[in-house]
């Protein structure tokens, strides 16, 4: 199953506060319905189980349902655990530490930050996750009121996505740069 096999529309765009917002809230809590319900079939490998817990758990932390997206993306890390597929136990911990800052526990989201940004600046498995730890940890700042940390994160993802020429995630980058400055400028 893809994400395009959901029948359900899960689209997000950025809002000024640098976070998801679903196009159709109750479009993407029909489409987590859906994917929850194609899990129960059992018709699904390990590695898609992981997959879909860690998706689900993205889902739900951007409609606020925080305590279950924590739920389903600490399943998604012990599958890939299990299956000793590190990339992904990287990829939904991140989606983790996000979930924390999003419900304010910043020990919790620092400490995982910090943790996957010296994996990804020290081993060379995890460099191409690099732009997105600095984007994510940068976000991270952001909500904390932090604003030059978090431009800083903002200025070395931008950087990195320059490189890769992907024009969205340039995109981001640069809103998550506009939003970082006009905070700083009208800070008290």
């Amino acid at each position: 199953m893809k994400i395009s096999d959901i029948p359900y529309n899960m689209k997000f765009i950025f809002g000024p506060n640098l976070r998801e917002v679903p196009v159709s809230k109750i479009q993407m809590l029909h489409g987590m319905i859906y994917i929850m319900e194609q899990l129960k079939t059992n018709d699904f490998s390990d590695d898609e189980k992981a997959k879909w817990n860690g998706m689900l758990g993205y889902f739900l932390r951007i409609v606020g349902e925080l305590e279950e997206s924590e739920k389903r993306l600490h399943t998604s890390i012990e599958i890939y655990n299990d299956l000793d597929n590190q990339q992904g136990v990287f990829t939904n911990k991140l989606r983790l530490a996000h979930t924390y800052q999003w419900w304010t526990k910043y020990e919790l989201s620092n400490q995982i930050f910090n943790e996957l940004l010296e994996k990804a600046e020290t081993d060379s498995d995890y460099t191409h996750f690099l732009d997105f730890v600095y984007q994510h940890c940068g976000k991270n700042e952001f909500d904390q009121k932090r604003f030059p940390e978090a431009l800083s994160f903002f200025e070395k993802a931008l950087e990195l996505r320059s490189e890769k020429g992907d024009q969205e995630l340039i995109s981001q980058s640069e809103s998550a740069i506009e939003a970082c400055n006009y905070r700083l400028e009208h800070q008290k």
